[in-house]
């Protein structure tokens, strides 16, 4: 005789998704074996029982037949039946208004998808663990970071490998067993008959991911996916020379693999900020110097402040607005070398507005000279 799944975990045949995932937790807990009064067996029969129920396929075959077959095995022999049209294809056993179905129920694109999931693939070969998602991130960087480089750590909430069972699925001490339902080879293929002829589709097994192993006992922290969602806080390195909207890469700090494969890579966008008193052309930074008339006739020294501190700078004789000073190696560093770029000093020859008398007695001599 079966076992009453439903009793095990103490709920009514007609139990929701998350109603059983939450009588699952609650009773894996109270039975965990770490615990006093826990019990290996009651927490092995409890995990059984979720295996079943949680699974939509496994519970319908389940509640129909009172048992969960094996893939390619239904109850009659299933499969493909010409009276019942295309629609008849029930893998499952399942009988009465497949006629009226047609052809819907057959996704060609779900062919195709997988076909090319699985190039590559050996006959009999286990499916290739996928790898995990890529995360694209924003960061904001100071203007100076774009020249000197930087550190910045962001907090990113991601899927991480469980920490529990190091992303194994099972609870410590446990095993991992081979998957029953896709013999090992993390996979599932079904031929199926069609208008066009046979297509053999060919999927990742639903029950262990494409691993070809499932938990003997899974973890009771990721519930046997081997992931969990937290936060992870990743340090990030602004390399020098990077410009605004470049993309920096951190190969495996992206999301974990749902089936044992590597992790995916985190991207990170830079935003430069803009900055008061410098702007970038190139591998160069420009600046606006304003002088005055005296300055600009006579030549001066001043001192102007830039990125790597304050200079002194010398204004040639006879220097006229417009004219383009050059500090070299005051710039952006190239990204592909420690060569920097230099600092261009546009000058900007201020007018006065208001004169004193004696300046404009002054002027008024010079303008008599024909200056």
């Amino acid at each position: 005789m079966s076992k009453d799944y439903y009793k095990i975990l103490q709920i009514p045949r007609n139990a929701s998704k998350d109603d059983i995932k939450k009588a699952y937790r609650r009773l894996a807990h109270q039975y965990h074996p770490d615990k006093h009064d826990g019990s290996e067996d009651k927490f092995k029969e409890i995990n059984e029982a979720y295996q079943v129920l949680g699974d939509e396929q496994k519970r319908a075959q389940y509640d129909q037949f009172g048992t969960v077959f094996g893939p390619g095995r239904a109850p009659g022999g299933g499969g493909f039946r010409w009276q019942d049209g295309f629609g008849g294809f029930d893998g499952g056993g399942s009988q009465g208004g497949d006629e009226e179905r047609g052809y819907s129920e057959f996704d060609f694109s779900d062919v195709f998808e997988d076909l090319f999931s699985f190039m590559g693939n050996a006959p009999g070969a286990k499916a290739r663990p996928k790898k995990g998602k890529d995360v694209q991130i924003d960061l904001e960087v100071p203007f100076e970071e774009m020249v000197f480089g930087g550190k910045h750590e962001v907090q990113i909430q991601k899927l991480s490998k469980c920490a529990r069972c190091e992303g194994k699925s099972t609870e410590p001490g446990s095993k991992l067993v081979t998957c029953a339902k896709c013999h090992g080879t993390g996979k599932i293929e079904r031929t199926q008959k069609t208008f066009l002829g046979n297509f053999s589709q060919v999927s990742v097994c639903g029950d262990c991911q494409g691993r070809g192993q499932v938990p003997e006992i899974i973890c009771r922290d990721c519930l046997g996916r081997g992931v969990v969602r937290n936060t992870e806080r990743i340090e990030i390195i602004v390399p020098k020379g990077i410009a605004d909207g470049d993309i920096v890469k951190l190969s495996g700090k992206g999301e974990a693999s749902l089936s044992g494969g590597v992790p995916g890579d985190l991207y990170v966008r830079m935003h430069v900020l803009s900055h008061g008193a410098f702007r970038r052309q190139d591998n160069n930074l420009i600046m606006t110097l304003p002088i005055v008339l005296s300055q600009a006739a006579l030549g001066d020294k001043v001192d102007i402040q830039t990125l790597d501190g304050a200079i002194a700078l010398k204004i040639p004789e006879g220097t006229e607005s417009g004219d383009i000073l050059k500090v070299r190696g005051r710039g952006v560093p190239a990204t592909q070398g420690y060569e920097r770029g230099d600092l261009l000093i546009h000058i900007k020859v201020i007018t006065p507005k208001k004169l004193s008398k004696k300046a404009r007695e002054h002027i008024e001599k010079l303008k008599e000279e024909g200056f």
